[in-house]
């Protein structure tokens, strides 16, 4: 009966170390620890141009972008017709202008209603000036004669002059409605990306309604940091940046500049990177986190910062749960200094830290550490 007491013994140890409760550990490690501003990224298109109506009327969107939304994505030429506003009264006008511009222009061709009367008063003129030569009539009526040629004259002048007002004024008149014709032609401003449209096809839009956003293919990073760290970022510092699209990747950059004035709704100071190591399909609206370093320890002891409350943290000796407080120095949102307090490959406490307390006995489960640096 001893004997089968003792063989149990083991049994029941296994049994109970099974029912204690698990809990994630990472070692501590050496590596380098950096001081760094956090913030907040945004891929941004370098240049944005945003379409307006030109005049009111019905818009008509072009074969390639007529399934409205569906297009946003789409690539645009410089001069790329996108849609036609119809102004059916302007084009009427229009209609209507040209016609009456041939019809003066078919008419210039032919002389002046006065020229007819002038040729007969001319002829007149000098049939009388013979005749009064051979005073065979009174010189009163050729003066007569001649101040109705004269007269008749100076009409024929007066109606081309009247004509080419009417000439000048008709060819004004169909230059202005083909100026406003052409303006309902919606044509893209340069080469990128349509990148927004606040239309549909058949809508009625009015002047200076915002039709569509082309966004160039450059873009850069927009990074944004709290009022209270900007005075520590300098222009040419490093940055380290994780964009969510890429969460395996690490990307480095550089601060290229700094806005001066922070943004009046959230105060926040928006920073320019230059990506050292940029995707090749990066695209405009990915967003992800940044880091800024503004100094950087050598072999220093680094402790996971999720395992930090405050300055104390969690490790396990011998599957016991122990608390230590440390001396905290450089400290990032993935790793912080850890001055003292701890040594290396300690095991700490990553995860559920409220569910332990010193003493309680636990198992172990080491997660994998990020790529030190």
């Amino acid at each position: 009966m001893r004997t089968l007491l003792i063989a149990a013994i083991p049994i029941i140890a296994i049994i109970y170390f099974l029912t204690l409760p698990v809990v994630e550990v990472e070692r501590v490690r050496r590596g380098t620890a950096i001081s760094a501003v956090y913030g907040t990224v945004r891929i941004e298109p370098a240049f944005v141009i945003r379409i307006r109506a030109q005049n009111a009327g019905y818009i008509q969107l072009s074969d390639l972008f007529s399934i409205g939304r569906g297009a946003i994505g789409r690539s645009v030429k410089k001069g790329e017709l996108l849609a036609t506003i119809a102004d059916e009264t302007t084009a009427r006008q229009l209609k209507q202008s040209r016609a009456d511009l041939q019809s003066e222009t078919e008419r210039a061709k032919l002389d002046v209603p006065s020229t007819e009367p002038l040729k007969i008063a001319e002829a007149n003129e000098q049939r009388l000036e013979k005749l009064v030569a051979l005073h065979n009539i009174p010189a009163v009526e050729y003066e007569k004669a001649k101040s109705e040629a004269n007269r008749l004259r100076d009409a024929v002048k007066s109606e081309k002059i009247e004509r080419e007002r009417n000439l000048e004024s008709l060819s004004t008149a169909v230059t202005k409605l083909e100026a406003q014709m052409k303006n309902s032609e919606i044509r893209a401003s340069m080469d990128g990306v349509l990148s927004d449209m606040q239309v549909i096809d058949g809508e009625l839009v009015s002047e200076n309604n915002q039709l569509f956003t082309i966004s160039s293919r450059r873009n850069y990073v927009r990074g944004e940091v709290n009022e209270e760290d900007v005075g520590e970022v300098k222009v040419g510092m490093k940055a380290e940046v994780q964009l969510y699209a890429y969460r395996t990747r690490q990307l480095t950059a550089k601060v290229s500049s700094i806005q001066p004035a922070a943004d009046p709704d959230t105060q926040r100071y928006a920073i320019a990177l230059d990506l050292e190591n940029a995707p090749e399909n990066l695209m405009a609206g990915m967003t992800g986190e940044m880091n800024i370093i503004t100094g950087q320890h050598e072999n220093a002891l680094l402790v996971p910062t999720r395992a930090l409350a405050v300055d104390q943290v969690l490790l396990i000796k011998n599957n016991m749960v122990q608390k230590r407080t440390i001396q905290v120095g450089y400290r990032t949102l993935e790793y912080t200094e850890a001055v003292n307090g701890v040594s290396e490959r300690d095991r700490v406490v990553v995860s559920e830290q409220d569910k332990l307390h010193p003493g309680q006995l636990v198992r172990q489960r080491p997660v994998r550490s990020a790529p030190g640096r």
